[in-house]
């Protein structure tokens, strides 16, 4: 299980359709394909079980005869196939002239169910992964460490900040604190900071009652809207029992706002009574393989073609590759590899059809790499220095400009802050 959530798609395909009866079924095989689907024989209901096992089916049709011998119920939508009039029966019947007529139309209705079905069981598997925790992959030390501060959360009900680079998995870090928490019966209530206003957030904070209320990209929340959150912190400890518990996320660095005037600095102190950071990927290479099998596994359930996998030498470039989407890039990656392969154990070449990821605009305020801006391609050699030179004097310079906030030089940097920490150890560099 990742951090994308299940969204709903173009409904495609074929019904799946059983047909139970010791009589053979020619008449429906033939109504049945005529309308572009698939008819599966079944002699008794012990084949209809094995049909089952490899590929659900989407209807169950059965004669009288075999309902009869039927022991227990089926999970499909099941119908007895009589032309009999009146026969009193513990199931719905239709006539072969009914079904005849209406096969098209039934047939349809069969197909959308099938995927409504399978839409559920993908999100009961999802919501059970984010209520246990296991949606969050990963067994590196900053994920194990990341698993028991989201259980803390979910025990109190202070207000969250969860900061991260996108893709890293911030809005499944708020899921999971809701499922976890005393408060996971109502349903949660999310919104996009970007898109609210302060009569908006107003009606939002009302829905969330009782609840907990996700404020995503929260940095981008309008000067308003701020202000209308900054008065419901102050006045929530009045009416605590009933008031929404507030998770909010954020891929900016909110400080760094609050000294341009960008954020209010009593709105950020208020959130930042419990603060959380999500690891970008770099910081847990040990994780991109479980995570890439994890997409696999997810992708053969929702498809009738298997991967079995991936080479050695695939999984060795996934692990070396930088990922600035971070999971998000990382999944979809492995999805387009998995078409790729056809079915095939996924190589290096299939995961290098992904497009390459699009290059990001520098920050505002983020420091040139050379020190003379005049310096181009064709510099001569009395400007080149030596390698680790040139680092440290990066590293100082990005430092530097951030007043030692390693959090935001590694971001800088393109770097994860782990490797920032190695690299200040090493070149006993001093935080500015």
């Amino acid at each position: 299980m990742t951090t994308a959530l299940i969204t709903q798609g173009t409904l495609t395909g074929k019904a799946r359709v059983a047909w139970v009866s010791r009589q053979a079924g020619e008449h429906i095989a033939s109504l049945v394909q005529r309308a572009g689907h698939e008819l599966v024989e079944c002699s008794d209901w012990g084949a209809l079980r094995q049909a089952d096992a490899g590929c659900r089916c989407d209807l169950v049709l059965c004669d009288e005869e075999s309902l009869g011998e039927l022991s227990s119920g089926v999970m499909q939508p099941l119908l007895v196939v009589t032309d009999r009039v009146g026969p009193e029966l513990s199931v719905a019947t239709i006539s072969s002239q009914a079904l005849e007529q209406s096969a098209p139309a039934l047939l349809a209705l069969a197909l959308q169910a099938g995927h409504s079905a399978q839409r559920l069981r993908e999100l009961e598997r999802l919501t059970s992964g984010i209520r246990s925790g296991q949606a969050l992959i990963g067994n590196s030390p900053v994920v194990r460490r990341l698993h028991g501060t989201l259980s803390r959360a979910a025990d109190c009900d202070a207000t969250v900040l969860i900061e991260g680079p996108n893709g890293a998995g911030k809005s499944l870090a708020a899921r999971i604190i809701h499922c976890k928490s005393r408060r996971s019966g109502q349903a949660l209530v999310c919104a996009d900071g970007a898109a609210s206003t302060a009569e908006s957030l107003g009606r939002t904070l009302d829905a969330a009652k009782g609840s907990t209320l996700v404020i995503e990209d929260i940095d981008r929340l309008p000067a308003t809207a701020q202000a209308q959150l900054v008065r419901f912190l102050k006045d929530r400890s009045a009416s605590s029992s009933t008031a929404p518990r507030l998770v909010v996320t954020t891929a900016a660095h909110l400080p760094e706002l609050v000294a341009r005037g960008a954020f209010r600095e009593d709105l950020y102190y208020r959130l930042h009574a419990f603060p959380i950071v999500v690891p970008s990927l770099r910081e847990r290479v040990e994780d991109i393989a479980l995570i890439a099998n994890a997409v696999l596994e997810s992708g053969n359930s929702a498809t009738a073609r298997t991967t079995p996998g991936m080479t050695a030498a695939a999984q060795l470039l996934i692990e070396s590759m930088p990922w600035p989407g971070n999971v998000t890039q990382l999944e979809a990656a492995i999805r387009r590899a998995q078409l790729a392969a056809s079915g095939g154990t996924i190589d290096r070449e299939h995961l290098l059809v992904s497009p390459p990821a699009a290059p990001k605009a520098a920050p505002g305020n983020a420091v040139p790499v050379t020190g003379n801006s005049a310096e181009g391609d064709d510099a001569g050699e009395d400007g080149i220095r030596p390698f680790e030179e040139e680092e440290q004097r990066l590293l100082t310079r990005a430092l530097r400009a951030t007043k030692g906030n390693v959090r935001r030089a590694a971001q800088l940097l393109g770097i994860g802050r782990a490797t920032l920490y190695r690299k200040i150890q090493q070149y006993q560099l001093r935080l500015q």
